[in-house]
């Protein structure tokens, strides 16, 4: 069989592309190369033309040789070969593939992305209990520690301005913070401190969604390397790590720890983070608050860090406004992201998800939001139960009902193309507003302009006419919106 039917007749069975599979094919003569004594990991990245065309000379190798031996745990290499050659669903009769060793090679990289989120945690498990001698139950630390360095290793094997000693140094610092929060909420999916793969499952299901693409970002930049491809879509979102744009208090450099567990939320929260309003850059004001977000239209990121240090967050996706009850959509969710990562997903029942008038709300009523923000960002609510978001703490006992804040912060997340189109839409709106304020200081009935700009009808237009002489609007150019003047 010649080199293309060969490919041909792959294709037609596994989720790759020709070129992709042409790649495979030089991984698999490479790893039966009994002459050649590299690692399993180093023989497929260094068996691609791109490896050196990215990373000249020596670097790729250099790289592995540091992931392998810095990064991912002792053995892991070996452990994922094991755990790539278990599949059940390799066919040794099919028809002109003979070779049932290339099969379960072909289908082991399928399961650590493209055949889908599960397979991806069978592999991450398999690796897991490889390493532990075969045992049933884990410790959720060894789960989420390899996914941490998973999604280290990824960064480090294709980005040619990593510094991967630096790297490494980092990940050696805060190693434990990365880890906790996630290690607390899975350990809490099991018993006795240990967890079963079932268990595993269904807490990444509801809990971490995005951690299996840890692996299934790594092994792809392994085997690819940057070349992404173009025309078929990948069976899962590549892992980023949130890259802010901006200093932030609550976490504490653009390495923070905590950044890891927020990313392994939603596919929608990795990548780049725009800061759009935080305490130290706007001051503590609700009305600078809802002046930075109102018009931006894109998934955003909402921080809370209370007095005793707790930090929860809400994640949602459309467009920021003032309004008397409540809006948003469904793929909206609330989290505790510190000390246990939990993440309240909407319920179905109700549909109360932001409420942004006097305050900002979320969930619940507009009596009793689940989650409130008072004007004065002061003594805050957080409830346990409402119909709009699963039931749970949103933060620890004693921060419950009430708490201070300590920092707020709101960042647009999505990637570039979402933050970009994002503060396009916040500009327009801005503009609108700027026009019908201005417009409405020329007539009489300024009610008429009230659902336009976006502000919620009050008794001052009602009594227009009483407040004639004694009071006028009067744009506020500072602070982009208008005051009462005394005349």
């Amino acid at each position: 069989m010649s080199s293309q039917a060969q490919i041909n007749k792959l294709s037609e069975r596994y989720p790759f592309e020709d070129e992709e599979l042409e790649q495979l094919l030089r991984c698999y003569a490479a790893l039966l190369d009994d002459k050649n004594t590299d690692t399993f990991l180093t023989k497929i990245a260094l068996s691609s033309p791109y490896s050196y065309f990215f990373l000249p000379g020596n670097e790729m190798r250099r790289r592995i040789e540091l992931i392998e031996n810095k990064i991912l745990p002792d053995g892991f290499g070996s452990c994922l070969r094991a755990a790539m050659s278990v599949d059940l669903f390799v066919d040794c009769a099919n028809e002109g593939v003979g070779d049932v060793n290339l099969e379960r090679f072909l289908e082991g990289v399928a399961d650590c992305g493209q055949r889908g989120h599960k397979e991806a945690l069978r592999i991450i498990w398999d690796c897991c209990s490889y390493h532990a001698e075969f045992e049933d139950n884990l410790d959720p630390s060894m789960i989420v520690d390899l996914c941490y360095r998973l999604s280290i290793a990824a960064e480090v094997a294709i980005s040619p301005y990593a510094d991967a000693d630096a790297t490494v140094a980092r990940l050696e610092s805060e190693h434990d913070g990365a880890c906790s929060s996630l290690e607390r909420s899975l350990a809490q999916a099991g018993e006795n401190g240990k967890v079963t793969k079932q268990n595993f499952y269904d807490w990444a299901e509801t809990m971490a969604p995005q951690i299996s693409s840890t692996l299934s970002t790594f092994m792809h930049h392994l085997l690819f390397h940057t070349k992404m491809p173009k025309i078929r879509h990948l069976n899962f979102v590549p892992f980023e790590l949130p890259k802010l744009d901006q200093k932030s208090d609550i976490f504490q450099g653009v390495h923070s720890p905590n950044l890891f567990a927020v990313a392994c939320t939603s596919p929608l929260i990795g990548g780049k983070w725009h800061n759009l309003y935080s305490f130290e850059y706007h001051g503590h004001s609700m009305n600078r608050l809802q002046y930075s977000i109102l018009g931006y239209a894109g998934p955003t990121v909402v921080v809370i860090e209370t007095e005793q240090g707790y930090i929860v967050c809400g994640f949602f996706t459309t467009t920021w406004k003032k309004a008397a009850g409540f809006y948003g959509d469904s793929n909206g969710f609330l989290f505790q992201l510190y000390p246990t990562l939990t993440v309240f997903q909407p319920t179905g029942e109700d549909t109360n998800f932001i409420h942004l008038q006097d305050g900002l709300g979320f969930g619940g009523t507009t009596d009793m939001p689940r989650l409130f923000i008072p004007a004065s960002l002061e003594s805050c609510h957080a409830g346990v139960m409402d119909k709009t978001f699963r039931q749970g703490d949103l933060l620890p006992g004693d921060a419950l009902e009430k708490f201070n804040v300590k920092s707020l912060e709101v960042w647009g997340c999505g990637g570039e193309e979402a933050i970009r189109n994002g503060l396009k839409a916040r500009e327009e709106k801005r503009k609108l507003t700027d026009a019908a304020i201005h417009q409405a200081r020329t007539i009489k009935d300024k009610s008429s302009f009230i659902e336009d700009i976006n502000l919620v009808d009050t008794k001052i237009y009602h009594h227009r006419k009483e407040s004639r002489g004694r009071a006028e609007f009067a744009v506020d150019e500072k602070h982009g919106g208008y005051v009462l003047e005394r005349v």
